[in-house]
C-alpha cells in the first residue's frame, strides 16, 4: 500500500530503496531484487513530488542507484521496468528530475542500450521505454558523435514504419528532439534513413494533427543540414501557424510538457531563420491567439509547467508574427490577471515576461489619449496584483524569527526568484512609460514600505551571492526610478545608497563572469549615483595568521619586562658585591647583547609571521589556480569536442557551397550565352524597328494624299448631289411632259445609286487601309489599280452628266420651242 503519510515516512521508503540497492551491490540475488521491486511499487505510489527532488541527497542517490539498476540488468528483470515507470513519473512531475537524468547521470546512452536489447514481440516494454526517452530527450543537445547514436537512430527509424501508431508516433517525436539543433544526429539520421522513408516523410499526411506537424519539423530540421538555393514557399510557412495552434491547444489540455517544449523550440527556430522570419512577421496572428487564450484554464490543480509554457508560447508568437499588440494587450492581461490570482502566486515569470513584451513593443507615440486612458485603466488592475506576487513570502522579520528548519523550508526555488526578478523588471518597463502618470500610479500603488521589506526578507533567505546581487540591482533600478515621481522612494533610495552592504551586493554584478549586460548596465547606473565607486572593488580581507602573529607578539613585552626587573635585581646585587672591573664590562657587553637579541627576536618573529601569511596567500592562491586549470580543462575539453562537429559541419558546408558555387558557375554562363544571344535579337529588332518606322512614315504620307484626295471627291460628290436634286426637281416638273423618255432617266438614276455605293465602298477601303498602314506595301499597287478605275468610273460619270446636260439643254430648247409654237 502507499505511504500513508507524505514527510517522514516517504523518506524512509527512499532511504530503504537506497540501502537495497546497495545490498544488491554488495551481493547480487533474486531476494534483494524481490526487496526492490517491493519498494519501487510503494514509491510509485507517493504523490509528494518534493520527496524526490534533486536537491534532497537520498533522492539523489536514489535517482543514481535507479540508473545504476538500467545500466546493470537485463531486460528480462522485472525490476527494471519497474525502474522505468518510477523515472517516467518523476520526469512527468518535476523537470529538475528530467534535466538531472539527462545531463549529470547520462540516462539517454543506457535507454538507447535498453532499446536495442530488446526483441520485437515486446511492443508494451518498448512502448514504456519510448515514453521514458520521450521525456528525457527533450533539450538534449550532442556535440559529437557519439556511440550509442547509431543503434538508437537505427532502432527508431524501423518503427516509423510500424503499424503500431504510438510506437511511430513516439519514434517520430524522439527522432525531431534528436535532430533539433543538433547537426550530428541530423546528418547521421540523413544517412541512416533510407530514401523512400525520406520522401515519405516529405509527402505522405500522417493520421493525426501532431505527427503531421512533428513529422514536417523534423523535415525542417533535416532540411537545414543542407544549403538550399530556392526559398521556402510562403504558403508553406504560412501553413505552419494554423496547425501550431491545433496541435499547441490540444497538447495543453493533456498536459504534455514534451510537445509544448518542442513547439516552442521549432517557433524559436523560424523566428530566427532570416528567410523565414522575413514571411511569418507579415502574417498576423491575433485570430489564432485569441483562440489560444479561451483555452486557458486556471482552476483548481491546474500544472504550473503547463502555464508556464502556454505563456512562453504566446511570447514566442507575439515577437515572431505580426499583431496588434494595444488590442491584444486587453485580451492578454484578462489571462494573467487570472493566473496571478491562482496559487502559488509567486510562480508566474512566464506571465510576467509576456506582460512586458507587449508593453515594450508598444507604440506610444503615436496613441491617442481615448486609447492611453483606456491602458492606463488596465495598468490599476493589474499593479496591485504585481505587489501581492512579490509581497507573496513573509516579511523579514518574520523571516528572521524563524527556526533554521523553518528558514530551509522557506528557502526560494529558482521558478520564484525569476518570479521576483520578472516582477521588479516589469514594473521598471511600466514606470518608464513615456506617457502622464504612469510612473506615479506605479509609485502610488506599489507600497514602498512593503516593497522594501519583502526585498529585504528575500535577501535573507537567498544564499547565492549572485542571487542576492541580481535581485538588488532591479530592486534598486526600481527604487531610483519611482524616486523621481514619489517622495517615499525617495527617502528608500537615499536610504539603500547609504547602505554599504548593499551597494557592495550591486557592485558584486560588475565582479561575475558571463553575467547578462542589462544587469551590468543598471549595476553601472547605480555605482554611478554613489561616492567613490572605485573603492567598492578593493579586497578587503583579514589574514587569521598575521593576526595570530600580533596576539603572539603581544606577550613579548610582558616577558622583557619581567626579564628587566630580573636583571635589575641582579645588577643591585652585584653593586653590592666587590668583583673585580672587568665583570662589570663582561655585564655591560651582556647587556648590550641582549638588546640586539631582543630586537633580532622581534624582527625573526615578524619576518615568521610574515612568512606564514605568504605561505597561507600562496596556498590559497594555488586551491584557486586548481580550480582555474580545472575549470580550464572541463571548457577546452568542450571547446574541443565542439570543435569536432563545428569541423565536420563546415567541412560539409564548405563541400555545399562548392557544390553550389559550380552549379551557380554554370547557371551564369548559361545566362551569359542567353543575354547575349538576347541583345542581339534586340539589334536585330531595333534595325526592323528603323525600317518599319521608315514604311509607317511613307505609308502615313500616302494615307495623306489619299485623305485629301477623298475629301475632294466628296466635295465633287455634294456637288453633283446638289445639282441632281436639280435635275430631279426639273424632271419631276417634266414628268408630265417627257413621260416617253422616263424610263431612261430611271435607269441613269440606277446608275448614280450604283456609284454611290461604289463610293461608299471605297470610303470603307479608305478606312481599312488606314488601319492596315503597317501592311499596305502590297496593296499599294492594287489601290492605284483601283483609283485608276475610279478615275475612269468618275471620267464617264462626268460624260453621263455633261450628256444629260446636253439633253437638259435639248429639252429647254425644245421646251421653249413649244411655247414659242403655241404662242
Amino acid at each position: 500500500m502507499a505511504p500513508s503519510s507524505k514527510g517522514k515516512v516517504a523518506s524512509d521508503h527512499v532511504k530503504a530503496f537506497n540501502v537495497a540497492v546497495t545490498e544488491y551491490k554488495s551481493k547480487a540475488c533474486e531476494k534483494a531484487l524481490a526487496e526492490i521491486d517491493k519498494i519501487l511499487a510503494v514509491l510509485a505510489k507517493i504523490s509528494d513530488s518534493s520527496i524526490f527532488s534533486p536537491s534532497n541527497p537520498d533522492a539523489f542517490s536514489l535517482l543514481l542507484n535507479c540508473q545504476y539498476l538500467l545500466s546493470y540488468l537485463d531486460h528480462k528483470a522485472n525490476t527494471v521496468w519497474g525502474v522505468v515507470g518510477l523515472l517516467t513519473t518523476l520526469c512527468s512531475q518535476d523537470p529538475a528530475v528530467t534535466k538531472l537524468l539527462r545531463t549529470r547521470l547520462e540516462l539517454l546512452p543506457i535507454c538507447a542500450k535498453l532499446l536495442h536489447s530488446l526483441p520485437s514481440t515486446t511492443q508494451a516494454r518498448t512502448l514504456k521505454l519510448l515514453q521514458l526517452l520521450k521525456l528525457v530527450v527533450d533539450g538534449v543537445i550532442i556535440t559529437r558523435r557519439e556511440a550509442y547514436l547509431t543503434s538508437l537512430l537505427a532502432d527508431l527509424s524501423s518503427f516509423l514504419s510500424d503499424s503500431t501508431p504510438d510506437l511511430s508516433s513516439l519514434s517520430l517525436f524522439i527522432l525531431c528532439c534528436l535532430c533539433r539543433g543538433n547537426y550530428i544526429s541530423t546528418k547521421l539520421l540523413l544517412s541512416t534513413l533510407p530514401p523512400p522513408t525520406i520522401t515519405a516523410l516529405f509527402s505522405t499526411p500522417n493520421t493525426t494533427p501532431s505527427d503531421q506537424l512533428i513529422s514536417e519539423m523534423l523535415c525542417y530540421f533535416m532540411t537545414r543540414v543542407q544549403l538550399s538555393s530556392h526559398p521556402p514557399s510562403p504558403a508553406k510557412v504560412n501553413s505552419y501557424l494554423p496547425k501550431l495552434m491545433d496541435v499547441f491547444c490540444s497538447s495543453y489540455v493533456a498536459d504534455d510538457i514534451s510537445l509544448m517544449s518542442l513547439l516552442i523550440s521549432f517557433l524559436s527556430s523560424l523566428s530566427t531563420d532570416t528567410e523565414y522570419r522575413s514571411i511569418l512577421a507579415q502574417q498576423d496572428c491575433l485570430p489564432s491567439l485569441q483562440q489560444l487564450l479561451v483555452v486557458a484554464d486556471f482552476s483548481d490543480e491546474f500544472s504550473l509547467s503547463t502555464s508556464s509554457h502556454l505563456f512562453t508560447f504566446l511570447t514566442t508568437l507575439i515577437t515572431t508574427y505580426h499583431t496588434d499588440n494595444v488590442h491584444l494587450f486587453d485580451v492578454v492581461l484578462k489571462v494573467v490577471l487570472a493566473r496571478l490570482d491562482a496559487k502559488p502566486f509567486n510562480k508566474v515569470a512566464s506571465a510576467l515576461v509576456l506582460v512586458k513584451t507587449l508593453v515594450q513593443n508598444m507604440d506610444f507615440s503615436s496613441m491617442s489619449d481615448a486609447v492611453a486612458r483606456n491602458l492606463k485603466f488596465q495598468l490599476d488592475q493589474l499593479l496591485p496584483s504585481l505587489l501581492a506576487t512579490f509581497l507573496d513570502r513573509r516579511s523579514s522579520t518574520k523571516l528572521s524569527s524563524r527556526s533554521k528548519t523553518d528558514q530551509v523550508s522557506t528557502e526560494l526555488d529558482r521558478e520564484a526568484m525569476a518570479s521576483c526578478l520578472e516582477c521588479l523588471q516589469l514594473l521598471q518597463v511600466v514606470a518608464s512609460v513615456p506617457l502622464k502618470g504612469w510612473g506615479q500610479a506605479v509609485g502610488e500603488t506599489v507600497k514602498a514600505n512593503k516593497m522594501v521589506m519583502a526585498y529585504r526578507g528575500y535577501t535573507d533567505i537567498l544564499k547565492e551571492l549572485v542571487d542576492r546581487a541580481r535581485l538588488t540591482t532591479e530592486f534598486f533600478t526600481l527604487a531610483i526610478m519611482l524616486g523621481e515621481v514619489d517622495n517615499t522612494w525617495g527617502k528608500v533610495v537615499v536610504e539603500l545608497l547609504g547602505d554599504k552592504d548593499r551597494i557592495q551586493l550591486v557592485a558584486e554584478i560588475l565582479r561575475q563572469e558571463n553575467m547578462e549586460g542589462s544587469f551590468m548596465k543598471k549595476a553601472l547606473t547605480i555605482l554611478n549615483k554613489t561616492d567613490s565607486p572605485e573603492t567598492m572593488f578593493g579586497v578587503e580581507k583579514e589574514d587569521e595568521a598575521v593576526g595570530g602573529d600580533v596576539e603572539d607578539q603581544a606577550v613579548v613585552p610582558e616577558q622583557l619586562a619581567r626579564i628587566d626587573s630580573l636583571m635589575e635585581g641582579v645588577t643591585e646585587a652585584l653593586g653590592k658585591m666587590e668583583v673585580e672591573q672587568v665583570v662589570g664590562e663582561v655585564m655591560q657587553l651582556a647587556t648590550v647583547r641582549r638588546g640586539q637579541e631582543k630586537q633580532q627576536l622581534a624582527y625573526m618573529m615578524e619576518a615568521l609571521g610574515a612568512a606564514d601569511a605568504r605561505v597561507a596567500a600562496q596556498n590559497t592562491a594555488l586551491v584557486e589556480r586548481e580550480e582555474q586549470v580545472r575549470a580550464l580543462e572541463r571548457v577546452v575539453m568542450e571547446l574541443v569536442v565542439r570543435l569536432g562537429a563545428n569541423k565536420e559541419e563546415l567541412g560539409d558546408i564548405r563541400a555545399q557551397h562548392g557544390d553550389l558555387s559550380r552549379e551557380a558557375d554554370c547557371t551564369r554562363d548559361k545566362l551569359g550565352k542567353e543575354l547575349g544571344e538576347a541583345r542581339s535579337q534586340l539589334e536585330e529588332l531595333q534595325t526592323e524597328k528603323v525600317v518599319l518606322v521608315e514604311k509607317y512614315g511613307r505609308y502615313k504620307d500616302q494615307v495623306v494624299r489619299l485623305t485629301e484626295d477623298l475629301k475632294q471627291y466628296k466635295d465633287n460628290q455634294e456637288q453633283l448631289e446638289v445639282k441632281l436634286k436639280q435635275e430631279m426637281r426639273g424632271r419631276e416638273e417634266l414628268v408630265v411632259t417627257i413621260s416617253k423618255r422616263e424610263d431612261r432617266l430611271k435607269k441613269k438614276e440606277k446608275q448614280l445609286d450604283e456609284e454611290m455605293s461604289a463610293r461608299e465602298r471605297a470610303e470603307k477601303e479608305n478606312d481599312d487601309l488606314r488601319k492596315q498602314c503597317a501592311s499596305l506595301e502590297t496593296l499599294s499597287k492594287r489601290q492605284e489599280q483601283a483609283l485608276s478605275k475610279k478615275e475612269k468610273l468618275l471620267q464617264e460619270s462626268q460624260e453621263e452628266t455633261k450628256e444629260m446636260r446636253r439633253v437638259q439643254d435639248a429639252i429647254f430648247n425644245l421646251s421653249k420651242a413649244r411655247g414659242s409654237a403655241a404662242c
